[in-house]
């Protein structure tokens, strides 16, 4: 038992001097990275907000590719925009987004995963805004001009909390 103590112990005191040697920049940059995230998503529910076609589009990368429910993958910049403009002709969204999980997968990629809630409205009636909720999974990229990209993004709604 001590001989294991003292084992434990070692590799304790080797791991705390492994992570006291990385340079700062390593924690850094992945705080950097992460509220560059944040700040894309942000923009992505400003933009939505405001049925913002040209703005969501921008914040998509090049080859970039929506899966919405009931409906064939939407994908490159034309596919996108054909896409939300649809969506802004036949509902209105005020939607607030949280943050549930953000994880690095690699260099330059990340997956996120958010639920959103709010209101949608149907266009063209007489009907008020009712309360929505969606979950959302996304696969960001980061460019060559380290902005981070909507690589990969799709959503289903989820159950309305009183």
């Amino acid at each position: 038992m001590n001989t294991q103590r003292r084992t434990f112990a070692a590799l304790a005191a080797i791991s705390f001097v492994a992570l006291a040697s990385l340079p700062s920049h390593v924690f850094a940059k992945e705080d950097a990275d992460g509220a560059a995230i944040r700040q894309t998503l942000q923009r992505y529910e400003q933009a939505l907000n405001k049925a913002d076609t040209a703005a969501i589009v921008a914040l998509y990368a090049a080859d970039g590719v929506q899966m919405a429910p009931d409906a064939p993958a939407a994908v490159g910049r034309d596919a996108l925009k054909a896409a939300y403009d649809a969506t802004f002709k036949a509902i209105s969204l005020n939607l607030s987004f949280t943050v549930d999980e953000l994880k690095p997968l690699g260099k330059g990629t990340a997956l996120l995963r958010t639920h959103s809630t709010g209101t949608l409205k149907v266009l063209g009636g007489d009907l008020s805004a009712g309360p929505s909720a969606f979950k959302e999974l996304w696969l960001l990229r980061k460019q060559a001009d380290g902005q981070w990209k909507v690589s990969h993004y799709s959503f289903t709604t989820a159950p309305v909390k009183p």
